[in-house]
């Protein structure tokens, strides 16, 4: 089914969708634990827990996809008479029982009749809840109770604009995902989390986020040892002996599903926030587990300074008039309850998440949940904004690149009973993108007015895709239909190809849309073109298959990129065309400095990764906060290696991880196109599925057998390599079957799993630029998690052994004239099925390279014919001259000319 954005549709009554939120960082159930896995002994454990979380997001995708069917469709649909009323103010009063799992309670709902006349009032209410009593006008009435709504009889028709005070007193046991009877370190925990519409398992109300209720009241009794944290300001806290008792308020428009409580033996404690116009300080308050006291203040104290930072770029703090604070729970990850985020991780990157949230999902709340992306995709970008506005624009950017998402799938939830609403991948992280390409697309100015002019529109409201589309259209003065029908309703993302020519003061500039599972982008693409004079910006305007652009310059051109500061979620195809290879080895690092700390660090400080070679240097990411290790030179470039770049390198080792962007590098880098004309890549890295999709699988000759497993064992299947200890868990790994193609060598398995983790690849005949070239080596696994010794010892080996470096291009085919004739060392060596031969000539002349078993008996004839002076090689595939496979053995390479006779030992292994 395609949906279609209509421009200014009327707002619509919000339909319920059933499903429970992917929280900021993930979240576990309570009573589900994720052991974090170590990723260093420097790292924070919360770090490890995010890392942990964001790995498992899919799994848990499943969890509170369980949770969602919780509340069907039929039970979620507003009643007819609630479009009929709106909730104008609640009023709870809630007496809690943890040793019994009792809650006993009476809400008091106001509300306003929006029809000619009404003589109920029909509020949602689980049915495992027990009502006792209601009233209407201050007097008992008659009410029932079925299908999960509470019906209260009005003491008369009340008719248009009038007010409605009803309430319910009820019991029970509201244990559900929504509400949890739980314990923290021996005591107990009362936490409740209501999105999307769980607020019903344990207050009556109007269940839906179109009709926020002005205000609330909150008072809570609990035994007396327990505090209270929940939305809005602490009025009081009477100690009734026994029992104490809590009473909020909460002056704000609010979403049912944003009421919140959470109850510890907590440790509180204040910090302060200054409104941006002056005035009295706003009280931060921290509700914290005694035990993680110390641990969270480091990040907590960053709170303030983001609720500033916020407050710059968003307007002031949305509930400024009470208070915002953090309250520890038994859950991973975090809500953003509204004035109180409940939080049960601490890392920098879910604190500014949620508290984005009190602006974007609190202040603003999406209309219906198909509009999810307006709460979780702006929440995830300002992730990233807070970054840009304390550390800097490259790390804003970093943060975008880990964000991006490149799959199928629409963000709008076109089927929300069925659909994952809420999936990291396009909720959040392309939902990220949309707000970060609206940035691009209408310029800061622009952006950052337009989001200020849709508070003052939908301030304390509740808001659609087409309402955020048409006040940016108002403040832009531009069309966006079309942007938001692709990117919100639409999948996937442009690819760009584009070739240019320097025609002296004038570049010629194409670019192509080359996708084939989606149709065609309309965008503005930034274009830098740099001279030997100047830089030149533009910005050219693209919807074709194919179009042309006369850009006016002066000077020499030297480069042309396009979309250089990535504002598009795109990829770009390039091809390498004339490759030099003369550099030698081109290290590439794709492991995020500022997560993996320690282990990354001395990995690269033992020159794990290219041993006693000499190399060029690469980064994905920026320059470690210390500095890079002293034995690594300073990198030549950050992000993808560009076409031109890559191709004067005879080797290149990547060392990948997908995590925090590293990905859309490799993926952006020509790295088949360099294979195809004689480059040699090494390949270390986890996820290795996502790294070699389509042709490098195939280039690879492996078919993949599992993903995300953990390795228990690296052990080596070929000659010449050792087994690789691990230092520390091998997580998120994707292994393929031991049988490999006609082309390739198993070099590691899994012998646990008797699956295949590392491999060579060799295409006959080389590349079309470097006949003994084109070779492919993958390792699966994290590579900052090997042993080094025995890493950086088979690392030599392939670099030496496959890639034959270090390679000197002055004896490349036809270039050089070596002073005699010359048969070298073959690699690999021990080898299966194919080997590379080297061999030179000082003259032109008729040269014979045969392959001869210990015996004597010719086997096969690779070369036999004349040949010019110069540095050659032959590659002989394990086979005699009539097709059939050699046998695992000893032969001899002898080469014959008219004044040398030279033979080398080769051992093939089956």
């Amino acid at each position: 089914m395609t949906i279609h954005a209509t421009k200014r549709r009327p707002r619509l009554a919000a339909l319920l969708f059933p499903f429970v939120l992917l929280l900021a960082g993930s979240w576990l159930p309570p009573g589900v634990t994720i052991a974090a896995e170590s990723e260093g002994s420097e790292l924070d454990p919360q770090e490890e827990l995010r890392l942990t979380l964001f790995e498992h997001r899919q799994e848990e995708a499943v969890m509170k996809n369980r949770l969602a069917r919780l509340v069907l469709e039929s039970e979620a649909a507003q009643t007819r008479n609630q479009v009929d009323y709106d909730a104008r103010h609640y009023d709870l009063d809630l007496d809690l029982n943890p040793s019994t799992n009792i809650l006993t309670g009476t809400v008091v709902a106001t509300v306003e009749v929006l029809a000619p006349s009404i003589t109920i009032v029909e509020l949602d209410l689980r049915t495992s809840m027990t009502v006792s009593a209601a009233t209407s006008g201050g007097n008992p009435t008659n009410w029932s109770h079925a299908n999960h709504v509470v019906t209260v009889n009005l003491d008369r028709a009340y008719t248009l604009g009038e007010t409605v005070v009803v309430s319910v007193s009820y019991s029970g046991n509201p244990s559900s995902g929504y509400f949890g009877w739980d314990s923290y370190g021996g005591q107990d925990m009362i936490w409740t989390l209501s999105e999307p519409y769980g607020a019903r398992y344990w207050w009556p109300c109007k269940d839906v986020n179109s009709d926020k209720p002005d205000s609330l009241d909150i008072q809570v009794t609990v035994p007396d040892n327990l505090i209270v944290a929940s939305n809005g300001a602490l009025v009081s806290d009477v100690d009734n002996g026994a029992t104490r008792t809590f009473t909020f308020d909460h002056d704000y428009p609010i979403a049912t599903y944003l009421v919140s409580l959470a109850i510890h033996p907590y440790t509180v404690y204040s910090d302060w926030y200054t409104p941006q116009g002056g005035g009295d300080p706003m009280e931060v308050v921290f509700y914290v587990f005694p035990d993680l006291f110390d641990e969270v203040q480091e990040n907590f104290g960053k709170t303030v300074p983001m609720l500033d930072v916020f407050a710059q770029g968003f307007g002031e703090y949305p509930f400024v008039d009470e208070k915002y604070g953090h309250a520890m729970f038994t859950w991973g990850g975090g809500m953003e309850h509204q004035t109180i985020t409940s939080l049960g991780g601490w890392w920098e990157d879910v604190i500014s998440h949620e508290a984005a949230h009190q602006w974007w999902g609190d202040m603003i709340t999406c209309e219906d949940f198909q509009h999810i992306w307006l709460n979780e995709g702006f929440a995830t970008w300002s992730e990233a904004y807070w970054k840009e506005q304390t550390e800097g624009f490259p790390l804003y950017q970093q943060y975008m690149d880990a964000a991006a998402y490149y799959g199928s799938g629409t963000i709008i939830i076109e089927d929300p009973y069925n659909d994952n609403i809420f999936n990291t991948n396009l909720s959040y992280n392309k939902a990220s993108w949309v707000v970060h390409m609206v940035r691009g697309v209408v310029g800061d100015t622009d952006f950052f007015d337009g989001l200020a002019l849709y508070r003052a529109t939908y301030g304390y409201d509740s808001a659609t895709t087409e309402e955020f589309r048409d006040v940016m259209e108002t403040m832009s003065g531009l069309d966006l239909d079309q942007f938001f029908q692709q990117w919100i309703y639409g999948e996937y993302f442009p690819v760009y190809h584009y070739e240019w020519t320097d025609n002296g003061g004038t570049v010629d500039l194409t670019v192509e849309q080359v996708q084939t599972n989606t149709g065609l982008f309309t965008m503005p693409i930034q274009v830098r073109v740099v001279t030997d004079t100047d830089t030149f910006e533009f910005v050219v305007q693209n919807s074709q298959a194919s179009e042309q652009y006369q850009l006016p310059v002066t000077g020499v051109v030297e480069s042309v990129l396009l979309d250089p500061d990535r504002w598009i979620l795109r990829q770009i195809q390039t091809e390498v065309t004339d490759p030099t290879f003369e550099q030698g080895i081109l290290l590439v690092n794709g492991v995020d400095w500022n997560t993996y700390g320690t282990e990354i660090y001395s990995a690269y400080e033992d020159s794990v990764f290219w041993g006693d070679n000499d190399i060029t240097f690469w980064d994905n990411f920026i320059e470690p906060g210390g500095g890079y290790p002293a034995n690594l030179p300073a990198p030549l470039g950050h992000g993808p290696v560009p076409a031109d770049v890559i191709g004067q390198y005879s080797s290149v080792v990547w060392v990948g991880n997908h995590y925090n962007g590293d990905l859309p590098k490799w993926q952006e880098t020509p790295i088949l196109s360099y294979l195809e004309t004689g480059g040699n890549v090494l390949l270390m890295t986890r996820r290795g599925m996502s790294f070699l999709e389509g042709p490098l699988t195939d280039f690879l000759g492996i078919t993949w057998a599992a993903d995300g497993v953990s390795l228990n064992n690296c052990t080596s299947t070929y000659l010449g390599l050792v087994d690789i200890p691990f230092t520390n868990s091998q997580s998120w790994a994707d292994v393929f079957f031991t049988s490999v193609g006609p082309n390739s060598l198993l070099l590691f398995k899994d012998t646990t799993m008797n699956r295949g983790t590392g491999v060579h690849a060799q295409p006959p005949g080389g590349g079309t630029h470097r006949p003994d070239g084109a070779q492919f080596v993958h390792v699966a696994g994290r590579p900052y998690r090997m042993d080094h010794d025995a890493l950086r010892a088979n690392v030599e080996f392939i670099l030496e052994h496959f890639f034959g470096e270090p390679y000197n291009q002055t004896t490349a085919p036809g270039d050089a004239v070596p002073t005699r004739v010359m048969l070298s060392s073959n690699y690999p060596n021990p080898f299966n099925p194919h080997t590379t031969i080297p061999y030179a000539l000082p003259a032109q002349g008729r040269a014979r390279l045969a392959i001869y078993d210990v015996a004597g008996r010719l086997v096969s004839v690779l070369v036999d014919g004349l040949r010019p002076a110069g540095e050659h090689t032959a590659v002989w595939n394990g086979e005699d001259d009539a097709g059939r496979p050699a046998a695992s053995g000893v032969y001899i390479a002898r080469l014959q000319t008219k004044v040398e006779n030279l033979a080398r030992p080769m051992v093939l292994l089956r």
